[in-house]
């Protein structure tokens, strides 16, 4: 059984505010293993109330556009800050 509407606009804003967070959409499994995911909210909570994963996505970027404006897919790559200082200074020499 789908969830009730004011479930799943509790939940889109839970889930927007994490994906803002994270500074892209998660997969599932990622979502299940990150240990600063939102409290009592898992996957099968997400399929419970939404179906699907995908709608769940689908219905968070509708509901919350500007928490969801710019996020990607894609998981950003880490720069690491001295690696880069050091690149600009061995430049700069």
């Amino acid at each position: 059984m789908a969830g009730s509407s004011k479930q799943k606009k509790t939940l889109a804003v839970t889930m927007a505010m994490y994906f803002a967070e994270k500074g892209y959409l998660v997969t599932p499994q990622e979502f299940s293993s990150d240990p600063i995911r939102p409290p009592l909210v898992k996957v099968s909570t997400v399929k419970k109330i939404f179906n699907s994963w995908s709608i769940m996505v689908a219905f968070t970027r509708s509901f919350c556009p500007e928490l969801m404006r710019g996020l990607t897919d894609k998981k950003p790559i880490a720069v690491d800050p001295l690696a880069e200082l050091q690149a600009k200074t061995a430049k700069a020499e």
